[in-house]
């Protein structure tokens, strides 16, 4: 009762309302419930509102004094913050601080730990993970802008730019064999169609033809729609290799794609799988998304090392996941020049 008591909107509250909130107990133990709120000055009566006429007899309304937040420890905390926070300002309205502790602590850290990752362009959800490990932050949630506001900051610091609707493919070349990587997710694919137009490269691990965006579920929505988008690359012998997040639902897609297009080459791109699991080393996973089954991954795991099966089947079935976004835009640069630097 009291925890209600203590969130309850206004600054008073009527008898009516306590019975309320207190449930179905006997008047007795409830009367002495509320006496023992006025003795810690939780509660205090309404003296001109009078007694309820009942043994033993209760004020109509009471005065809730709830209990002053200590910010004796937020005031610390915020003394530690990077110099790119308004410490005075925090230190006036701390309130502020502990609404969105979390949130300005990693913000901070990163700040002072990896700032110069600035300098490198990332799309949002990239950037977003990789600084909150919750690749959709800034573009779901408001709480970023909130921040960035509150400490007069402007959000083009984080060197981010806008991922819009693609189109469904983007054609490198056009060859009598080619590759074509099926991406799950729209920001991987606008970064690797970025680094494709700005650097003139297409390898890696192998030289992709053609990047498809699978739109999520998009791609297995409807029977044989990878084969009538085949049909379309007349004059060429096609191998898709597919890349997704590493979750259910992602494995299910891939699955999916293989049991129903029998006569289409399909493969996993299990390089980009395995450099996923490298770089989830440094990150604390996010929780898997609500509402995913789990199903057999069999096909799936057997493209991979027992030991990378290991991490997989661990990271699945303590309810995490890895995002396509953990790759982010400087990371796929780095491994896409390394055949010309070789």
């Amino acid at each position: 009762m009291k925890k209600k008591l203590l969130s309850f909107k206004t600054k008073t509250i009527t008898i009516e309302q306590l019975m309320k909130l207190a449930g179905d107990v006997d008047y007795n133990e409830f009367a002495t419930t509320i006496n023992e709120y006025v003795a810690e000055n939780l509660l205090e009566p309404v003296n001109a509102s009078r007694t309820n006429g009942r043994r033993p007899s209760l004020y109509n309304k009471y005065r809730i004094n709830k209990p002053k937040e200590d910010y004796s420890t937020a005031l610390d905390e915020i003394k530690l913050l990077h110099p790119n926070f308004n410490h005075s300002k925090y230190a006036k309205q701390p309130a502020m601080y502990v609404k969105y502790k979390k949130e300005i602590e990693l913000l901070s850290q990163f700040f002072w730990e990896q700032e110069d990752l600035l300098k490198q362009p990332m799309s949002m959800n990239e950037r977003s993970f990789q600084i909150w490990g919750i690749e959709k932050l800034i573009k779901e949630k408001s709480v970023i802008k909130t921040i960035f506001q509150f400490n007069d900051l402007d959000m083009s610091i984080l060197n981010v730019y806008e991922t819009p609707e693609p189109f469904f493919e983007y054609n490198f070349a056009n060859e009598k064999e080619m590759n074509i990587l099926i991406i799950e997710n729209k920001d991987t694919w606008f970064t690797l169609r970025k680094i494709m137009r700005e650097e003139g490269i297409n390898y890696l691990f192998r030289d992709y033809h053609v990047l498809l965006y699978g739109e999520g579920k998009m791609i297995i929505s409807r029977n044989n729609r990878l084969n009538e988008y085949d049909q379309l690359l007349t004059g060429s012998a096609n191998n898709y290799f597919y890349f997704g997040d590493l979750d259910y639902e992602g494995i299910d897609i891939y699955q999916t794609l293989v049991t129903k297009n029998c006569e289409l080459s399909i493969h996993l791109c299990t390089e980009l799988y395995v450099l996923m699991l490298k770089e989830a080393n440094i990150y604390n996973l996010p929780k898997a998304k609500a509402g995913q089954k789990k199903i057999d991954l069999s096909l799936f795991l057997n493209e991979f090392t027992a030991s990378d099966k290991a991490d997989i089947t661990t990271i699945l079935e303590n309810g995490y996941y890895i995002p396509q976004e953990i790759l982010n835009y400087p990371l796929f640069k780095a491994k896409m020049m390394e055949r010309l630097n070789d």
